[in-house]
C-alpha cells in the first residue's frame, strides 16, 4: 500500500531571490534552512567582496559541504570511542560473570 505523503509550498527569500518549495518535511524546518544559507551566503559575499550570485553559492555550499564533513568524521570518531568503550564493558561484565 502506497503512502500518501502532503507537500507544502513554502516561499522563501535567498540572498534577494524568491523562490517557492515544495517539501514533505516540516516547513518550518525548511524556513530554517533557507534562512541559514541567506545567511551564509551573506558572510560569504561580505568577506569575499564578490557580488556574482553564483559565485557566493558555491562557496557558501563548499563551506557548509566541508562543516558537514568535519561533523561526519566526527560521528565516526566518535562512534569508534564508543565501541571500544563498549568493548571493554563487555570484556569486564565477562570476566566477572
Amino acid at each position: 500500500m502506497s503512502e500518501t505523503r502532503e507537500v507544502n509550498s513554502v516561499r522563501v527569500k535567498i540572498y534577494g531571490q524568491e523562490y517557492v518549495l515544495c517539501t514533505e518535511g516540516d516547513p518550518e524546518c525548511l524556513l530554517e534552512l533557507c534562512a541559514v544559507l541567506d545567511e551564509r551566503m551573506r558572510n560569504v559575499a561580505e568577506s569575499t567582496g564578490s557580488v556574482d550570485t553564483l559565485k557566493v553559492a558555491v562557496l557558501a555550499a563548499l563551506n557548509i559541504a566541508d562543516e558537514a564533513r568535519r561533523a561526519k568524521e566526527e560521528v565516526m570518531r566518535l562512534d569508534e570511542a564508543i565501541n571500544k568503550r563498549s568493548s571493554a564493558c563487555t570484556s569486564i561484565l565477562d570476566r566477572l560473570l
